[in-house]
């Protein structure tokens, strides 16, 4: 989410994070949630939720530029200008230009056949204003457009030729706060979203075919959201919202037609403090979804203080995760003409929501004397109704052939396929997690992380590498040392165990990595005048997803930032 808005796509149902329309230099901070949560993010917060709050226009003042360059055509130029008007209105207006080159179009090491290249470039604008209207009321604006192109494909490859796949998103989100008391507000937020996806080209050889993967998607959303202190140990939020969402592709649903969808939702939380160490939070989400019906996400959470450092928590609930667009509907398709030539993904069979049973039990402690945070999670969590995709071959039973079927020429012993989505095994998850956050003026800082995580799949489970599609092990250090004349210097590690990625994906073997960086303040006290460089994987490049084709190369480059 992006300041409590959602940005997931509707075709896909995940996150673009290349055609985000927000800077990293204006957000404010990153609002993590570790595990489901759909008692209070209704479906979809099936994993986890992350939530970029962006700088607010009240807190901003002058003018900022950017400058960052690097190896491999990297750079990022950007601006930061706000003001406050002598009305109550505090605006924000930023912008910038970046790019790199992700991979290069190089060969398969076990296979010899070609690999993809990427380089992408971005350029974005974004506008926000709040408008303080009276004691009570707050209006807030914000509106931002991203516009990218990334370079993909390889001149060796006949179906993969090199060509521009062009990316648009954007989003209006309006909002009003009235303040009833110091304990009761209410909220309005009103937001709109789009995405289009441009990617057409021609096949080479001698058999040359049109490839058109446009797509085009939106989401509007209303939301309404209450909150009120009933009593001195009660605290209530009630909310409820509707968002419609609508796609367009004539390669995925083969048809230019448009797929809409409403879904509504009603949510609560009711905290009550019975006693003055202990905290217990009763949530749920309802809602109507336009594919999967009716879901309730409810969720029992308890926070005893143990000193007024220290404290265990303990939180049980479910969710769930509705199917996409393309995981309900899927008609994937390469046509010539009238003919169906080829088909991918062809969902012919109804799917149910995945849903998910967790329980979480944890300690967290502020030793301030000490200067050290310390975070410790325990979880297990159930999956029912996994969703994954099956293949059968195109003429046999129960996989019959699209109306006005011509497949292209194919080797008799590898007769064409289709898929489909499935309701598959059932899964559990279970592991821990422990974060140490040391701080000391004038020294630095010391965060430390460690996961451990197991998969057990049921033996109807349809891939055999679901017990592996996570790593065992998660390890990050940073280490940052604050030293003479506004120098700091950092050093990151990070390592993950081995690990298959499920379909498409490959084995990834264990992987560390290295990050420093030097950088330097200079100008006032208190100023925002920086000049860094960062350097990335200096251990060397590592595989990522398909270990023989994409590969994260060491990355260098330098940054200037200058604010007045």
């Amino acid at each position: 989410m992006i300041d409590g808005r959602t940005v997931n796509r509707p075709l896909w149902g995940d996150t673009a994070w290349l055609d985000l329309p927000v800077r990293v230099d204006d957000i404010e901070r990153m609002e993590v949630v570790r595990g489901a949560n759909g008692a209070a993010y209704g479906v979809d917060a099936f994993d986890g939720v992350i939530n970029i709050i962006t700088r607010s226009p009240a807190t901003e003042d002058g003018a900022t530029v950017i400058a960052r360059a690097g190896r491999k055509g990297f750079h990022d130029y950007g601006f930061r200008l706000s003001g406050h008007d002598a009305g109550g209105i505090d605006w924000l207006l930023s912008g910038s230009k970046r790019g790199a080159e992700h991979f290069r179009a190089r060969y398969d090491d076990k296979t010899g056949t070609p690999t993809l290249a990427e380089d992408a470039r971005n350029a974005l604008l974004s506008f926000s204003a709040t408008a303080q209207v009276g004691a009570h009321d707050e209006l807030g604006l914000h509106v931002a457009l991203n516009d990218g192109v990334a370079g993909r494909g390889n001149a060796e490859d006949w179906e993969e030729q090199p060509r521009d796949e062009e990316t648009r998103s954007r989003f209006l989100h309006l909002s009003w706060r009235h303040s009833f008391g110091p304990d009761s507000d209410l909220s309005v937020n009103l937001s709109h979203q789009d995405e289009r996806y441009r990617a057409q080209w021609l096949t080479a050889g001698v058999l040359e075919v049109p490839i058109d993967k446009n797509a085009d998607g939106r989401r509007d959303e209303l939301e309404l959201q209450y909150t009120s202190r009933p009593a001195a140990d009660w605290r209530l939020l009630l909310g409820g919202g509707v968002r419609r969402e609508a796609v367009r592709s004539l390669r995925y649903f083969n048809s230019n037609a448009t797929l809409s969808g409403t879904s509504s939702q009603l949510f609560g939380t009711l905290t009550w403090n019975p006693l003055a160490a202990l905290k217990l939070d009763f949530g749920a989400t309802l809602e109507d979804h336009h594919y999967s019906g009716t879901t309730f996400s409810p969720r029992l959470a308890m926070n005893y203080a143990l000193t007024p450092e220290s404290a265990v928590r303990a939180s049980a609930g479910t969710s769930y995760r509705a199917p996409s667009f393309f995981e309900s509907v899927a008609y994937e398709t390469v046509r010539v003409g009238d003919s169906v030539r080829w088909v991918g993904v062809r969902q012919t069979v109804p799917v149910e929501p995945e849903r998910v049973r967790h329980f979480e039990l944890g300690y967290v402690a502020q030793l301030r004397e000490l200067g050290i945070g310390i975070d410790v999670r325990a979880f297990h969590e159930s999956f029912q109704r996994y969703l994954d995709s099956r293949s059968c071959i195109i003429g046999e039973p129960g996989c019959n052939p699209p109306d006005r079927y011509d497949p292209f020429p194919h080797d008799p012993l590898r007769p064409p396929k289709q898929f489909r989505f499935v309701n598959s095994a059932e899964l559990t998850r279970h592991g821990a997690e422990v974060s140490f956050d040391w701080r000391r003026p004038g020294w630095g800082r010391v965060v430390l992380s460690q996961a451990f995580i197991d998969i057990d799949a049921a033996a109807a489970a349809s891939d055999r590498d679901f017990d592996v599609s996570s790593p065992t092990t998660i390890t990050s250090l940073l280490v940052t040392k604050e030293l003479p004349q506004r120098w700091q210097a950092s050093i990151g590690y990070y390592r993950h165990g081995e690990m298959y990625w499920l379909n498409q994906g490959d084995r990834v073997p264990v992987t560390n990595r290295f990050d420093v960086r030097l950088a330097r303040r200079f100008g006032s006290a208190g100023s925002d005048n920086e000049f860094a460089i960062v350097a990335q994987s200096i251990n060397g490049r590592y595989p990522e997803f398909y270990a023989r084709q994409f590969r994260h190369e060491p990355q260098l480059f330098a940054s200037l930032r200058l604010s007045w």
